[in-house]
């Protein structure tokens, strides 16, 4: 037992929530994480295959990846105890998916007070609010165990350490990207009047405000009779949006697609002329990255994380979500000047190569695993000193 206990810890040890059995904007980190993490080791950025205990993706199809294994015990507390376990008997840094996994850090902590522990949080499950996720009693007074916590965003970074009372130099900001896709050079010419929505319309995703969209696009249809409105994306909320837009006479100009394969995505993308989403719940907002990949303007909520990736007046707009003839205003500028439209998406466009792409996170994802492998920063987090090292 002795012997097995002194076994050297060498490799990352990454613990994830339903990473290949979900779809969305969480997930798609996890898989890019994974997928960056076995780049490492095939690199020799670390010493051998990392770890990644999955939970709620047993029996899912998960591709295999050299210098990654993965493991996906059935039930939570047998994923808990395998996590705990690679944790304190293997891992070199534990890598933890979202704030819920905290309980694993905080047992992992007892019988290795001197490992990294790292944290992603990704936007409302950190937010502290009652309609998305109330913090934990426990959380606030153990946060500390955590070495890092790599926010997707500064703006949940700055709501996490408000709410959490963190402190603001422990957090990393390791902004969410996309895959270049092919063709994206040049902009789409749409057709003319069309408006796109990407996203979930599931009872929780009221925030995303696609009711609002809806008001706005029947106030534009006085001005603009053959504007359409396409929705991608299903949910709970699906058929009261549906009777909402029926009710406005908007029956010829409002399409719900539901959930669309790759190659329908595709095709919804080239027939837009403009990407709107004004939601209030966005921790990044990667949709729009997605949109100006396709050429398209977008315009974000001045509410979350999007002002940060959305330069107002440049490659879209930021409007009041309250302000519904505002919205109307800037879809109006947008469909009406489709040089405007089509300047703003090459600005997105280019924004996207230069900032968003795997190749920047990976730039960040390595700065902070190789500062959380550090000698200094083991030093100093075992000795209890502050650490003001900077990616």
């Amino acid at each position: 037992m002795l012997s097995i206990w002194r076994r050297k810890k060498t490799r990352p040890v990454i613990c994830m929530l339903e990473t290949y059995s979900c779809v969305g904007g969480l997930q798609n980190f996890n898989r890019r994480v994974l997928v960056n993490v076995a780049s490492r080791s095939r690199d020799g950025r670390q010493k051998q295959s990392a770890l990644a205990i999955l939970a709620g993706d047993d029996g899912v199809e998960i591709p295999t990846f050299d210098g990654l294994d993965i493991a996906t015990p059935k039930g939570r507390w047998r994923f808990f105890i395998a996590s705990v376990w690679a944790g304190v008997m293997e891992a070199d840094i534990l890598v933890l998916g979202l704030i819920n996994l905290l309980p694993i850090a905080i047992a992992v902590r007892l019988f290795r007070p001197k490992l990294p522990i790292l944290m992603f949080v990704h936007g409302d499950d950190v937010w502290n609010q009652q309609i998305h996720r109330k913090k934990r009693f426990y959380e606030t007074p153990l946060i500390g165990v955590l070495t890092r916590i790599a926010s997707v965003s500064q703006f949940t970074a700055d709501v996490m350490a408000r709410e959490f009372h963190v402190a603001p130099e422990k957090f990393r900001v390791l902004p969410n990207a996309v895959d270049p896709l092919e063709g994206a050079a040049a902009a789409s010419a749409g057709q003319p009047l069309t408006i796109l929505t990407v996203a979930r319309l599931g009872s929780a995703d009221r925030e995303k405000n696609v009711g609002l969209m809806i008001t706005a696009v029947a106030a534009l249809k006085e001005r603009l009779p053959g504007v359409r409105y396409e929705i991608v994306g299903d949910g709970a909320l699906r058929p009261e949006l549906e009777a909402m837009a029926r009710g406005l006479g908007l029956d010829d100009n409002v399409t719900f697609h539901g959930r669309l394969d790759d190659r329908d995505l595709q095709k919804a993308y080239a027939r837009a002329s403009v990407f709107a989403m004004p939601s209030n719940k966005e921790g990044f907002g990667i949709v729009y990255l997605e949109a100006w990949q396709h050429g398209l303007p977008v315009i974000c909520s001045s509410v979350g994380a999007p002002s940060e990736i959305v330069s107002d007046g440049v490659d879209g707009y930021v409007i009041d979500p309250t302000n519904v003839s505002a919205l109307a205003d800037r879809l109006h500028d947008l469909l009406t000047q489709p040089g405007l439209a089509k300047a703003m998406g090459e600005r997105g466009r280019q924004k996207v190569e230069r900032k968003y792409l795997n190749t920047n996170f990976r730039l960040h994802l390595d700065a902070i695993l190789e500062e959380l492998s550090s000698d200094a920063l083991r030093h100093k987090f075992a000795s209890g000193g502050k650490v003001s090292l900077q990616p």
